[in-house]
């Protein structure tokens, strides 16, 4: 990382690796989201907002870092819910839909049935929304 003075001009110069300063910091942005680094995150979204880069940018970056972590937590819910339940009902996890007084059907984001390729609300009875 470039060790620049608040004072000289920010630029976005290609580094060792040919990946502009931009793209290396939206790259460690997400990976500090990965690593849950809060350290690492302000240190990068500070650096990014001295390049200029814009907060849309920036949250294009924690959602892909978000999507790439959560896809094997649901999977792993799935697949819990599927083997330790009959039925795949509802083991507990922060992902079920009754623990926050939802219904069947009613799981957002929450629900495991993307991890199993199934779209939002269409859980049926093998979502954890399902007892």
């Amino acid at each position: 990382m470039s060790t620049q003075s608040q004072t000289e001009p920010q630029t976005d110069a290609p580094t060792e690796s040919g990946l502009n300063e931009t793209t290396m910091n939206l790259i460690a942005l997400g990976a500090a989201i990965g690593a849950n680094a809060e350290r690492a995150f302000r240190a990068h979204q500070a650096r990014l907002e001295a390049l200029g880069v814009s907060k849309d940018d920036m949250i294009q970056a924690v959602n892909m870092a978000l999507r790439v972590k959560g896809d094997p937590h649901q999977m792993m819910l799935a697949l819990a819910e599927s083997t330790l339940t009959e039925g795949g009902g509802c083991c507990g996890g922060g992902g079920c839909c009754e623990t926050e007084g939802k219904e069947k059907g009613d799981c957002g984001d929450d629900c495991a049935c993307e991890a199993e390729g199934k779209a939002k609300g269409d859980c049926g009875d093998d979502c954890g929304c399902a007892k």
